[in-house]
């Protein structure tokens, strides 16, 4: 099967050069050429092809930006940038937004060798992904918990249904672990009164090698009065460039391996970090609260997260529900256009005094409404009612979403 390449340049005779250093080799089908960047996203979205050869220079939509596009909306099409010196920093750039390789002008038959390696390097990782979608059913679900605004209390949500899940499933086969990607200032050790020995900053020292589920279990710090495994943050916020994209696809790989459900609590910034994790994640918890800029940011990240995921793995939570400001339910429902997943009450006092001791209310505070709500979530996501054991009725939406 011949390789197909877009070429996209900004000038007739080097696009002209580009295709006859690559038409005679009969492994390679030139399926197009573009002047410029918006011509080359175009072009690549209704063709497909395997390979975008992307000068670096090239006009109408600068190259950062149509690798960045190319990367989201074409993601089986590799893009190969040629840049007319070594520039070391534009080529940094250029592969963090997306480009699969760099190529410096002038060109050789090197080219084509360029083009073969970007062609099979992602033929092997279209396999590989092919079989681990093939084992998911086996493998445990991913439970992204994300805000966009600050302060809505999503930290709180997923220390506490962590700790929820973690206790329905103590004596089970089911296993339960809580990773903080906040990689700057996260604080679930403090919330849950961990002395963590071990963070996930470390864990990156190990990833150059690969990272396994043993390996990863011996960072874990253990929740003791719940039997939760919790990966801590790093303990200062300079550790946190450490942790790459890498560190986070292949610590969730692992934790996949050894248990049922993960919770990531990630931050509001959308780093690639973050992304990693909502790639990763079965279902987004959206986390939202009763303000107008809350709201605002949520209906932006909803509509962001809806371009990039399917709809039926993104659910909003409304957290402070009960809260008199003016704004109802309703309006919610309304302003976002779906129904809420669930309504966590406020509860200044209970929730403030759980975080300055390290109890989750969850655990301390059964019997109060808030800690029945977070409750009522964690035994959907388990298919089980906590107070009785038995499984939940069949045909929700999460029975569908995690079989």
């Amino acid at each position: 099967m011949a390789i197909s390449v877009l070429v996209a340049d900004a000038k007739a005779k080097a696009r002209q050069d580009i295709v006859h250093l690559l038409r005679h080799d009969r492994s390679v089908d030139i399926v197009g050429e573009a002047s410029d960047g918006r011509e080359a996203l175009d072009m690549a979205r209704s063709t497909r092809p395997n390979i975008v050869l992307l000068a670096g220079s090239i006009m109408g939509l600068d190259a950062i930006s149509v690798v960045e596009e190319i990367a989201l909306s074409s993601p089986d099409t590799g893009v190969i940038v040629i840049v007319d010196e070594p520039d070391l920093d534009l080529i940094r750039r250029l592969m963090r937004s997306g480009a699969r390789d760099c190529a410096v002008r002038p060109l050789g038959d090197d080219l084509l060798s360029t083009v073969r390696g970007v062609y099979e390097t992602m033929q092997k990782q279209r396999d590989a992904q092919g079989s681990a979608n093939a084992q998911q059913v086996h493998q445990g679900k991913v439970i992204a918990i994300y805000s966009p605004q600050g302060g809505a209390g999503k930290s709180v949500i997923a220390a506490n249904l962590a700790v929820a899940m973690a206790k329905a499933t103590a004596g089970t086969k089911e296993r339960v672990v809580l990773v903080d990607l906040n990689l700057q200032f996260g604080d679930l050790d403090l919330m849950l009164n961990l002395n963590p020995v071990n963070t996930i900053a470390g864990l990156a020292q190990k990833g150059h090698t690969g990272l396994d589920s043993e390996l990863v279990e011996q960072y874990l710090t253990v929740h003791e009065p719940s039997g939760l495994k919790v990966l801590v943050a790093p303990s200062t916020p300079q550790y946190a460039e450490s942790v790459t994209v890498y560190t986070v696809e292949q610590t969730l790989e692992a934790l996949r391996q050894s248990y049922n459900y993960i919770l990531i609590d990630t931050p509001s910034q959308l780093q690639d970090t973050t992304l990693a994790a909502l790639d990763a994640a079965n279902m987004i918890l959206l986390v939202t609260s009763l303000d107008l800029l809350a709201l605002h940011k949520t209906r932006t990240a909803l509509d962001m997260l809806r371009q990039l995921y399917p709809v039926e793995k993104i659910h909003v939570v409304l957290n402070r529900s009960n809260s008199e400001v003016g704004i109802t339910v309703q309006d919610v429902e309304a302003a976002l256009g779906l129904s809420l997943k669930a309504q966590v009450p406020s509860d200044g006092r209970l929730v403030v005094t759980s975080v300055n001791e390290g109890k989750p209310f969850v655990l301390y505070s059964p019997q109060t409404v808030i800690a029945k709500r977070i409750s009522a979530l964690a035994s959907e996501i388990l298919g089980r009612d906590l107070a009785t054991g038995a499984p939940t009725p069949k045909g929700g939406f999460l029975n569908r979403l995690f079989g």
